[in-house]
């Protein structure tokens, strides 16, 4: 146990954590009476099919926000996976957006002016 858990009352790291049940999706909205909305929002959408991909792109262009797309679904699929990665890549660099990988199963896509900062391994 270490010492900000002895002093916190941490169980050691033999609890894991649910990020999402921690932050609570549903307590961010897009704005209300109290919360103005924002001139941009991160969004993840899951990555199914074409039109997903479609959509992705509005957010980016359309709407100036950054997108955070969840490949898991395509991964059994990799050639189709691979020509839907490669039609969204080309369309961002023509308008001057940025795509990076987070990880094995995470893209994000970022509207013109946003550029990601991309490390090599």
């Amino acid at each position: 146990m270490g010492l900000f858990d002895k002093l916190f009352g941490g169980s050691g790291g033999k609890e894991d954590v649910d990020i999402e049940e921690y932050l609570r999706e549903e307590e961010f909205g897009e704005g209300d009476a109290i919360t103005p909305p924002a001139d941009a929002y991160v969004k993840k959408i899951e990555l199914k099919n074409e039109g997903d991909a479609e959509g992705a792109l509005r957010e980016v262009f359309n709407n100036k926000n950054i997108i955070i797309l969840n490949t898991k679904h395509l991964r059994h699929q990799p050639n189709r996976l691979k020509s839907i990665l490669s039609k969204i890549k080309t369309v961002v660099v023509k308008k001057g957006g940025d795509i990076a990988a987070i990880s094995h199963e995470l893209v994000i896509i970022t509207p013109e002016k946003i550029r990601i900062v991309k490390t090599k391994k």
